[in-house]
């Protein structure tokens, strides 16, 4: 036996059970309007964000890209160190 004394003396099958509703009358809000807007106004927001973030990292960027060459064998030396002779096969 429960010893609970919050809840009323009932039933057992039908404590706690609420009448049965309609499905309109379940639903936890309305489609439609409010819904849209604030889709739309989300999108609104982010290209409010995106358009001028874009116009700030075009105006920084560099006008033209810069290359990079790799450095070339003699360079990856350290100081100091000799170049090694490649040695031709068969001697």
């Amino acid at each position: 036996m429960s010893s609970r004394t919050d809840l009323p003396d009932t039933n057992r099958r039908t404590r706690g059970l609420q009448p049965e509703v309609t499905a309109t009358e379940a639903r936890q809000g309305f489609r439609g309007k409010p819904v849209l807007i604030v889709l739309l106004g989300g999108l609104i927001l982010a290209m409010l964000v995106w358009i001028p973030a874009e116009w700030w990292g075009n105006s920084i960027a560099p006008n033209e890209p810069q290359q990079q060459t790799a450095p070339s064998p003699a360079e990856n030396q350290p100081a100091g160190a000799q170049p090694q002779s490649n040695p031709t096969p068969g001697q």
